[in-house]
């Protein structure tokens, strides 16, 4: 099941222009400023409490907002904790709808934007160490995971012409590049922030195109990998008795 997404179709999470640089309109910035002040009042609740402690009524209220009103932003307090996982999410999203580009530019783009976007070192080490001690968290960061995946292998098939169901040379790409994605990120907070980011996520995507290879070569050496599948057997009409 995808993760729902508030304002899909339109990037929630950073400027005050639309992706054709026109202005947003007033309602709009007004509803931008409303959920990053709650999602700002969230982290630190969530930080001061704990997750299971805090309620979403006391973070409606220290936001200035309605619980409804908070509801219909984030869905739900999980996806309130994880708000900017899910707006990395919905950039993946627009990235990869950019078919003037190759897929694997696409996704180079979306990295180094996501890196670049991260608050500090400090917001996000308490964001993941919040992360592992919820298992519900936990849970709703895989499906993020797997969506963003999702997204990925069906663009590289739609790039190839071929079925997304059918390919698994674009999955096996896609599985390398997302748990790649997150290996950096993990490494990157046990070794206390150091290094640049971007240049490191950078770095796994040329590592998995030298170490699986293009398409072509790939189809060339492991053959197997691209063998259609055999079409379901027909189940054999019954003759029926007279």
């Amino acid at each position: 099941m995808a993760i729902p997404v508030e304002g899909e179709g339109k990037d929630m999470t950073q400027g005050t222009t639309t992706e054709d640089g026109k202005p947003l309109a007033l309602r709009a910035r007004k509803q931008r400023r409303a959920r990053l002040q709650a999602m700002e009042v969230a982290s630190r609740i969530f930080r001061e409490r704990g997750f299971d402690q805090a309620t979403l009524e006391e973070i409606a209220d220290q936001a200035d907002m309605s619980v409804s009103s908070l509801l219909r932003y984030f869905g739900s307090k999980e996806q309130l904790a994880l708000a900017h996982h899910i707006d990395h999410l919905e950039s993946c999203r627009l990235h990869l709808a950019d078919d003037s580009k190759p897929v694997v530019e696409r996704w180079r783009k979306f990295i180094v934007d996501q890196a670049m976007s991260l608050r500090s070192f400090d917001s996000y080490n308490e964001e993941r160490r919040l992360i592992v001690s919820v298992p519900g968290l936990l849970r709703l960061l895989s499906r993020i995971q797997l969506d963003q995946q999702d997204d990925l292998a069906k663009a590289f098939a739609a790039e190839a012409g071929v079925d997304p169901d059918e390919d698994l040379y674009g999955r096996l790409l896609a599985a390398l590049l997302v748990a790649g994605n997150e290996a950096v990120y993990i490494q990157w907070l046990r070794s206390g922030g150091q290094g640049d980011l971007a240049e490191m996520c950078l770095a796994v995507v040329d590592f998995v195109a030298m170490r699986l290879g293009s398409r072509a070569d790939t189809a060339a050496q492991v053959p197997s990998l691209f063998r259609a599948r055999p079409p379901a057997p027909q189940a054999k009409a019954r003759s029926r008795r007279s």
